[in-house]
Order: C-alpha cells, then structure tokens, then sequence
C-alpha cells in the first residue's frame, strides 16, 4: 500500500458506515421528498435570473451572476426562514439548491448560445440605431410621439415587451 493510503480508507469506510445511521437520526434524507422541489425551484429561479440578466445587462458575466444570485438567494432565504420559525436549516436543502442552480445556469446558458447564433445569423441593419431609438442594456426602446405612453421596449432574442400605445 502507498503510505499514508490506508488510514485515509479507513477513514472513509468508517465514514461511509457511519453516515447512514446520522441521517437516519436526523430526518433529513439526500432524496427526502422536498429535495426535488428545491431543485426544480432552484432551476427555475437561476433561468429567470439569468434571463433578466440578458434583458439588462450586456456582459455575459452579469447574466451568470444574475442566474445564481436570485436561486442560491432565495435558496438560502428559505433555509433561513425555516430556521428562524423554529425549523431545521438543511444543508442537504442547500446543496440540491446549488445543485438546481447550477442546472438552470447550464441551461439557460446553452439557451441564450443557441439565440445568440441564431441572431448573428440575420442581416444586420444599415445605419445602426435610426433616431427616437435609445439602448437600455440588452434592451432597445423607442418613443413614438410626445406622451409617456407611445412606447415600444424591444430587447434582443425576446422580441416585443410593451405594446407601441397603452390605453
């Protein structure tokens, strides 16, 4: 054996054995039942910050930092409120959150790679922005006339978010 090999399997099978009896005790199983639902949630969130991140911010950096920030956050918000109503803050919650978040960023990434090729594929337009057109991040909006409400807001690989006139 190499030296210094065996105390460190022997540590991980005294580990091994010992784990199941923890969890056991403590009613926190790995794939508990509430463990899916922090994944899928965690997923979501990370898509939905991750896409607000496109609409506002160009680097695509920010878009990451979005995705994460919004499903770890609300991830270890709600560990917090458990433990703080007199719960059990679950580390195993934690780690399908990071889990789940980790997904939704490799997704939503793969996704907006996809749109990205798709968009640099379009003839560009001549000229640039024509005028009444300002950028907001990722987003275009244009002003149609002297009031507030004669807006148009599109933004990239999204296409048309407000209608051109409010009622």
């Amino acid at each position: 054996m190499v030296n210094g090999t065996g105390p460190r399997f022997g540590w991980l099978a005294l580990w091994l054995w010992a784990a199941p009896a923890f969890a056991a005790g403590s009613g926190d199983d790995w794939f508990g039942p509430d463990k899916p639902k922090h994944f899928v949630a965690t997923l979501g969130l990370a898509g939905v910050g991750y896409g607000a991140g496109a609409l506002l911010f160009e680097p695509p950096h920010a878009r990451w930092l979005a995705g994460a920030g919004l499903g770890l956050g609300v991830g270890l918000g709600k560990e917090v409120y458990d433990a703080g109503r007199g719960g059990r803050f679950s580390s195993k919650d934690l780690v399908w959150d990071a889990v789940g978040t980790a997904t939704g960023l490799g997704l939503s990434w793969l996704i907006d790679g996809l749109l990205s090729r798709r968009q640099s594929a379009a003839p560009a337009r001549a000229g640039g922005l024509p005028d009444g057109w300002g950028k907001l991040g990722a987003c275009e909006l244009r002003l149609k006339g002297p009031g507030v409400t004669d807006m148009l807001l599109t933004c990239r690989n999204v296409g048309q978010l407000l209608p051109e006139t409010y009622p």
